[in-house]
């Protein structure tokens, strides 16, 4: 009886019957580690453009034991050799110039194989253009245009960019105050180019382009507001452009089109079609832009965009 009583009083007063008690639960079990993800390597060329060498070849250094010297790794090492002469680290700079040249030979074989190479071919002319700007830094001008003449003739029958830009750092060192070179045009656009013998006596600006290229297209409003501007005071412009493809019809229509539509220049501006000006001048980036003087005398080489500001600035100096 007093057990009943004692059971009826628990649960009159709402009392709740005991929980069963869980079973344990399952131990969790961790995964294996997994190697940390590879950084991507444009991260090489975003330290190197906020002055962070060391980072940078940090970045690679840990590329090269997860993944060895692959094409990634030679194409890094040249942005490193290319970025620690603008940083001014000539000992870094003639270190990676040196180990990009012996890789990049390695992979292109002998005799060399441009075809699926890119990055390699990209490593050895940045090597080329370095231990060039190393010798012109240290007053041996003549010798880095020897190293940049024989290395084009070793070179004649590689791919059209990496031709262009060892004669762009050559131009970089030497055209300025050199009389412009000549060209001929195998074609053109628009009004016939004359040649630049026959602008003697007049400023002269060469605006080396390509259809497909989005910074020349870009430039296309400053351009033109320049041309406004100078050609009624005697300047003269000429837009020298090349073939890129085979088809050189259909590229050309593309060339004229593009020239109206984007450029809206006056028809009097010659557009010549010629692979000479752009590998003479040096032309693998696009824009670049040629200042002449009246006596035929290259006064500004630069190979990039610039402002209506600064275009002005350079035509006001030859007018001068």
């Amino acid at each position: 009886m007093k057990l009943l009583a004692a059971l009826a009083l628990l649960f009159a007063v709402g009392a709740a019957p005991p929980e069963p008690t869980p079973s344990p639960a399952p131990v969790a079990v961790s995964p294996a580690p997994t190697p940390i993800e590879m950084i991507d390597l444009r991260m090489v060329r975003m330290k190197i453009s906020a002055g962070d060498l060391y980072s940078a070849e940090s970045i690679l250094e840990y590329h090269r034991a997860q993944k060895g010297e692959d094409a990634e790794y030679v194409l890094a090492l040249a942005w490193l050799a290319r970025g620690a002469v603008v940083l001014g680290d000539m000992k870094a700079a003639a270190k990676y110039a040196k180990a990009a040249r012996e890789i990049a030979l390695a992979r292109l074989g002998t005799p060399p194989v441009y075809d699926g190479n890119a990055e390699a071919l990209y490593a050895l002319g940045s090597a080329i253009e370095v231990e060039a700007q190393l010798l012109a830094a240290s007053g041996r001008k003549a010798e880095a245009l020897e190293l940049l003449d024989d290395e084009s003739r070793a070179l004649e029958k590689a791919p059209y960019n990496i031709r262009a830009r060892l004669r762009k750092r050559r131009n970089q060192i030497e055209l300025v105050g050199e009389k412009a070179p000549a060209f001929r045009s195998e074609d053109h656009v628009g009004a016939e180019f004359p040649g630049l013998a026959a602008m003697s006596g007049k400023p002269v600006v060469l605006f080396l382009w390509w259809e497909s290229c989005g910074d020349c297209r870009m430039e296309a409003p400053a351009l033109k507001k320049t041309v406004e501007k100078f050609a009624p005071r005697g300047v003269e412009f000429v837009a020298p452009t090349r073939f890129y493809g085979d088809d050189h019809p259909a590229e050309k229509a593309k060339i004229e089109k593009t020239w109206a539509d984007a450029y809206q220049m006056p028809a009097t501006i010659p557009v010549p079609i010629s692979d000479e000006a752009m590998v003479r001048y040096g032309v693998s980036a696009t824009p670049t832009f040629v200042f002449i003087d009246r006596q035929g005398v290259v006064r500004a080489y630069l190979p990039f965009r610039m402002t209506e500001e600064r275009l002005a600035e350079q035509i006001e100096a030859l007018l001068r």
